[in-house]
């Protein structure tokens, strides 16, 4: 199957993925504080990464160590189909010692420049050496990874950047670990002043702060995996025409991905809930759902709710007795009500308890007013996609708050929705799905040239054109709506049907069997009368016109 048809992205989804370079500051004495968050976030993410099926989000890596010198820990390399090499990259990143002398800024700063410079050279050598297809506007993002300041760390990069070509490298990202250590402690060097950057520097650098834990590292790198085409805007928002308006207002947007597709994940079904089969189990056993929290309805957001609605009513199952049956019954409207009473919901767990190593998923369990009860999958942690989207809201100028409100104030307000209100014609689409597929299950486009053989056929003889016209009607007939098995008839006897066809019906004709007529001859008596007259053979020259000769005796 193909996976972008799968997994629901267009072709030209994820074609302008960059290449990343990665740059590690691995110096003392911070290095010992962030080593193993690090080497564990890098190593989820590029486990998860290599498991991703359909487009590549990430097509090409290159890992640069710097401590108390540069050090290149993998060279660029195609990310998809290469886990092992990768995770040999992060336990030699694990093997870096964390004791040593401090470098000075200057130092850093000068190896960081060599670094970047290096893995530019790397990527147009492989992008001219290697053989891979690799198209020729794709850009290279570097981010470095350290404990320093980070503004300081953007003004040096800056400066020691600036009088270098930097194609194709398209942007630069520094990540600044808030660890533990802090600067001008006792023993530690003390804060370095940060370097002024000039007005006339191009080089684009960009700075995060983030907390020096593995959930906080796995969401910078999965930021990578976001989709970077920026050729156009993904939809586009038509609202109605305000009030003095000509034409509708257009709101133009970009999507981005909140939680990873399980489906896009080698999964089991049960692993990958999407539908009543997936959630069902397979052993004719029920699967065991534990309340583990109770969360109020405000504090739940629905980013983080993935796959499709289950509804969840009381059993009816006949193994049960009656008083089981009502028993459960009543249980369950206490438990709907309470919760609805209340205005929370239950996070459910499904598999194993905690310390325990096998997959586990969740389920939020919302109560209604009728006997039914909402379950939802709910994204974990491994699936999340990070991003700024928490940040709060600017209040908008007066003037488009007044054109959006004259947009909003034509539209029609229900209070509330029935799906049966909403009609998407699939039972049209589907039907001329399946009409095309049952005329040319090759395609539509198949059928153009086998009929533009079958025209050009020159009539030749009688029995060259039948033969022709017999292989040519067996490609057309595969295109057909019913396959037939009987070879076609030679034109002549196709022309006496039709003929026949057009002719009124007439009572078929019964056949008569074919009898030769019997001619009998007097004779002179020559024996006595009480002698019977037998029947000679026929004589042979005396039947040409098929009659038999009897004698009278």
């Amino acid at each position: 199957m193909d996976h972008k048809k799968s997994s629901g992205f267009s072709n030209t989804t994820f074609l302008r993925q960059p290449a990343r370079v990665l740059i590690i500051e691995a110096m003392p004495p911070w290095w010992s504080k962030t080593r193993s968050v690090l080497c564990d976030a890098l190593d989820n993410f590029l486990t998860l990464v290599c498991s991703l099926k359909g487009p590549c989000r990430l097509p090409f890596l290159s890992v640069f160590a710097i401590s108390s010198q540069q050090e290149c820990l993998l060279p660029f390399v195609r990310v998809r189909g290469n886990l092992p090499r990768l995770l040999s990259c992060v336990e030699a990143l694990r093997a870096i010692p964390s004791e040593g002398v401090t470098t000075e800024l200057a130092s850093v700063g000068e190896m960081l420049r060599q670094t970047v410079l290096d893995g530019q050279r790397q990527f147009n050598q492989y992008r001219k050496f290697s053989g891979v297809d690799i198209q020729t506007n794709i850009s290279v993002e570097v981010t470095v990874v350290t404990s320093r300041p980070g503004k300081g760390m953007v003004c040096l990069l800056k400066n020691v950047l600036k009088d270098d070509d930097l194609d194709p490298i398209n942007g630069f990202l520094v990540v600044q670990l808030s660890s533990q250590v802090e600067w001008g402690q006792d023993g530690l060097p003390p804060q370095e002043p940060p370097q002024a950057c000039s007005a006339d520097n191009l080089v684009l650098v960009d700075l995060h702060l983030v907390d020096s834990s593995v959930f906080a590292l796995e969401g910078v790198f999965k930021n990578w995996l976001q989709e970077y085409g920026v050729d156009s805007e993904h939809i586009h928002l038509v609202l109605p025409s305000p009030r003095g308006s000509p034409g509708p207002v257009c709101i133009k947007c970009d999507m981005r991905e909140r939680v990873i597709s399980p489906g896009s994940l080698p999964l089991n079904p049960s692993e990958k809930p999407e539908s009543l089969c997936d959630v069902m189990s397979v052993s004719q056993v029920p699967r065991r759902m534990r309340a583990i929290k109770a969360l109020y309805k405000a504090g739940v957001c629905q980013s983080v709710l993935y796959g499709l609605p289950l509804v969840v009513i009381p059993t009816a199952c006949w193994r049960l007795n009656w008083d089981e049956i009502e028993t459960n019954q009543h249980r369950f409207q206490a438990l709907n009500r309470t919760l609805q009473d209340q205005g929370q919901v239950l996070l459910l767990q499904v598999g194993p308890t905690d310390g325990d190593s096998d997959l586990c998923s969740f389920y939020f369990l919302y109560p209604s007013p009728s006997l039914a009860m909402l379950l939802k999958p709910v994204v974990c942690r491994e699936l999340f996609m990070p991003g700024a989207y928490s940040e709060p809201m600017r209040e908008p100028p007066p003037e488009a708050m007044q054109v959006i409100m004259d947009c909003l104030s034509q539209i029609k307000e229900k209070e509330v929705l029935s799906p049966c209100s909403l009609n998407s014609n699939l039972y049209q689409h589907l039907r001329s799905i399946l009409v095309t597929k049952l005329h040319y299950p090759l395609g539509p486009s198949t059928m153009l040239p086998a009929i533009q053989t079958y025209q050009r056929q020159p009539p030749e003889s009688a029995v060259a054109t039948a033969n022709s016209q017999s292989h040519q009607a067996h490609q057309l007939g595969m295109y057909s709506k019913v396959k037939s098995n009987v070879a076609p008839e030679p034109p002549s006897l196709q022309r006496t049907l039709e003929n026949s066809r057009s002719a009124p019906l007439r009572p078929p004709t019964p056949l008569r069997p074919h009898r030769r007529a019997l001619t009998f001859v007097r004779r002179s008596s020559s024996c006595s009368s009480g002698h019977q007259a037998s029947a000679p053979a026929p004589q042979e020259g005396s039947d040409k016109d098929g009659t038999v000769t009897l004698a009278e005796h």
